[in-house]
């Protein structure tokens, strides 16, 4: 078969977008490749490695490109009839292609082209030259700063012992970890206190600066989304003020944090951002949350734009759900604390901490940068949320079925859903959580930010997007039940009525609203005759925009795990499909799970769960290969 025929096969079975079909016939003009065999195999390889970076990976992996793991995606019987077309390749055979391709296409980075091939990896030439600049960045960040008496001090009375226990204080190694190092790696999951010792962190700086200088630290706080930014805003104020530091010290911690788009200066005219390179932040400190919704481009950028001196600190979840666009650079980069400490990072911990740590390795290295927080404080040893993430986690199958089913856990509920009545039971249920919120704009409240507080204690969340079991299905489910209990009125204004939630899609610079951000229709503060959607923003300051001035929305009574990242709710449900789908996956379920604060209700068939459980999604990119 002709890699013409091979194409309009793919295209037309929906395997391929149009995109990946012209790439793969632009690559194919410039080759030096002439015979059928090459020219279809090298066809699939440009529309594989177009698939894979829409999906997330970085690049792909030659000795990967099987019948088996191409089966989960696109099922066995197409695939067999593929790899028949394409002659059954081997990856001995995928190598000698690339090598016969010409170097104008495919080289190995010394020479302009626009495939690189590193090892057995493919990347598109920007991938890569994201990835090699990321890994250099944190290469170089392998020093350890000079550490002071001082600190020693301060990290004792901000992490005192509370027990005669020998346990290490995995918030105090972080914060010393901080101290030693111009980078900083911390993860922990939901409850294990990030918020609380990045401010400990934070005030530790701002005092050892405040010692040796009398202008203050630049310090900024960042996150990936609004809805992220708006929630460490709001824990970062909680946390700073119970701080047993002076109030001098207090005042010098930053309160309000950014989205990342806004920090670099993202414009929607201008697809440069405003700092790079060339352009630096004027920070000493930038603290991210939520590290691991960070795409491989964007810590690109994010980097790009630090001063040399700065101090840079990620924080974040590396169980949870990678970034919707392609790397897993948080991921990549908690994996590296497998290699251990060295005998330098654990003897300056014990100098600084007084914890006696084992030592791995004779050479520094990224390890080093990384402390996973290991204790939660938010859920108990009786806490069936934390014990279900952690058996999510753990991949524990029948532990989790056993959590789920047990009546001892009043935090957790669990209805199985095997057929349409169930189905329609369970969504009924959860428009019922939605009554409160309605209920007080019936009321003629003005109080917007409780209107919004409370729509927040509740979420649906789901893997899909389209189908009954989607955020389009379920929305428009739940919107007629609403209806038919006369909380809503669905007959006015084209689609808008009081009380719609929406959640924003699009990013507006000019509104100051972002991607993930969620806002309630109500009678407008200015005219109750028009309607307005308001927004709690990261500052706490209420904004109310006019429904024909959003970007890109939709209704967001139920809202996918991806989009509920950075957010996190009173209660949550869960509504997994009936069929398994790809996108069903260990983490996806461990982040649902993290979003809730007080109680979750799972529905779903026994068959999915264990399904989902059981799959584990590797990125596929070469970072951590490039890391020392």
């Amino acid at each position: 078969m002709g890699h013409i025929a091979l194409l309009d096969k793919l295209k037309s079975s929906g395997m391929i977008m149009p995109l990946d079909y012209h790439l793969a016939l632009f690559f194919i003009r410039q080759s030096k490749l002439t015979d059928s065999l090459a020219l279809s195999r090298f066809a699939f390889l440009i529309v594989w490695l177009n698939i894979e970076v829409r999906a997330g990976h970085v690049c792909i992996n030659i000795t990967q490109i099987t019948k088996h793991n191409l089966e989960y995606r696109f099922g066995r019987e197409y695939v067999t009839r593929i790899f028949s077309d394409l002659d059954e390749p081997t990856w001995h055979d995928w190598i000698k292609l690339c090598e016969r391709v010409g170097q104008n296409i495919i080289s190995d980075g010394s020479c302009l082209s626009p495939l690189i091939r590193n090892d057995n990896r493919i990347y598109f030439q920007r991938m890569w030259l994201y990835e090699k600049h990321v890994a250099a960045y944190f290469n170089s960040a392998l020093t350890c700063q000079v550490v002071e008496r001082q600190a020693n001090q301060l990290l004792n009375d901000l992490f005192p012992s509370t027990s005669a226990s020998h346990d290490i204080d995995w918030q105090k190694v972080a914060a010393a970890l901080a101290v030693i190092h111009p980078v900083a790696i911390i993860s922990g999951g939901p409850g294990t206190g990030k918020t609380t010792t990045i401010s400990k962190i934070l005030a530790v700086l701002v005092s050892m600066h405040q010692h040796d200088s009398l202008s203050p630290l630049r310090i900024v706080a960042a996150a990936p989304t609004g809805k992220a930014a708006a929630r460490l805003t709001e824990s970062l104020s909680k946390a700073i003020s119970t701080l047993p530091v002076p109030k001098s010290i207090k005042q010098r911690i930053p309160i309000e944090a950014l989205t990342l788009h806004r920090l670099l200066g993202a414009s929607s005219n201008n697809r440069q951002y405003r700092y790079h390179q060339g352009n630096p932040l004027s920070i000493d400190i930038l603290l991210i949350d939520e590290a691991s919704m960070i795409d491989l481009p964007m810590m690109s950028s994010v980097i790009a734009a630090l001063p040399n001196n700065a101090r840079l600190i990620l924080l974040g979840d590396k169980e949870q759900l990678s970034s919707v666009e392609a790397g897993a650079v948080f991921g990549d980069l908690c994996a590296q604390l497998q290699r251990g400490y060295s005998e330098q990072q654990v003897q300056m911990i014990s100098q600084l901490t007084g914890y006696v740590l084992e030592a791995k390795s004779a050479q520094v290295s990224i390890a080093d940068h990384v402390c996973l927080l290991q204790k939660s404080y938010r859920f108990s040893s009786e806490s069936g949320i934390g014990l279900l993430a952690n058996a999510i986690k753990a991949g524990r199958y029948p532990h989790v079925m056993t959590l789920l089913q047990s009546k001892n856990y009043s935090d957790l509920t669990f209805h199985e859903i095997s057929c349409r009545d169930q189905y329609q039971q369970a969504v009924e249920q959860c428009a019922n959580n939605y009554l409160n919120y309605l209920q007080i704009i019936i009321s003629k409240s003005n109080d917007i930010k409780t209107i919004l507080d409370s729509f927040a204690q509740f979420r649906l969340l789901c893997a899909l997007r389209e189908g009954p079991f989607g955020v389009l299905g379920l929305n428009e489910m739940i919107e007629r039940l609403l209806a038919q209990k006369k909380v809503i009125n669905l007959i006015k204004r084209d689609g808008w009525y009081i009380g719609r939630p929406i959640m924003i899609l699009k990013n507006s610079f000019s509104l100051g609203l972002f991607n993930g951000d969620i806002g309630i229709t109500l009678p407008s503060l200015d005219d109750a005759n028009k309607l307005k959607v308001y927004f709690l923003l990261p500052n706490g300051e209420i904004k109310g925009v006019a429904p024909f001035r959003l970007p890109e929305h939709e209704t967001a009574y139920a809202m996918t795990i991806h989009k509920s990242q950075g957010s996190e709710f009173g209660s949550v449900s869960i509504i997994l499909p009936n069929e398994y789908s790809p996108l069903l996956t260990r983490s996806l379920l461990y982040t649902a799970v993290t979003r809730a604060k007080n109680h979750i209700t799972l529905y779903s068939p026994y068959t999915i769960i264990e399904k989902t459980i059981n799959t584990q999604i590797e990125r596929q990119s070469g970072l951590a290969n490039l890391l020392i």
